[in-house]
């Protein structure tokens, strides 16, 4: 887990995920969950998908015995500079189904109603992505 927060020249703070650049242009997430006292992460790939970054599928995860670990987690995103490259995220469940979308410097989803909201679906739907209307 602290080897994806190594690379912070290359690393980003998303509410409660942390963005990761990799030098071929790629991007990772890790996102982590408290149960308990043990500390539960998922790691997987995101893609920028116009003014989406879509978290996409899972490609590992874990979990951390001691609560120090969050701690220390918690210091650590803290360090890191806001994600900044997309105005919104969500997570793709599916290859080709989206979560609900969300802004990226609040964490409030973007409502249906708003103007916004239906010509980012549309574009989304250029990538074949379709997202949750609820």
């Amino acid at each position: 887990m602290t080897d994806f927060l190594a690379h912070k020249e290359h690393a980003y703070h998303l509410q409660e995920h942390a963005i990761l650049e990799n030098e071929d242009g790629t991007y990772e997430y890790m996102a982590w969950d408290t149960k308990g006292e043990k500390l539960s992460w998922i790691r997987g790939q995101a893609k920028i998908l116009g003014d989406v970054l879509g978290l996409t599928s899972i490609t590992s995860q874990g979990e951390e015995e001691t609560i120090e670990t969050q701690l220390e987690l918690k210091y650590e995103l803290s360090q890191l500079p806001e994600w900044d490259k997309t105005k919104y995220y969500c997570v793709i469940t599916q290859e080709s189904l989206g979560g609900l979308l969300k802004y990226c410097g609040t964490g409030k989803f973007v409502m249906k109603g708003e103007q916004e909201y239906k010509a980012v679906q549309e574009k989304l739907k250029t990538y074949g992505v379709h997202i949750s209307s609820e």
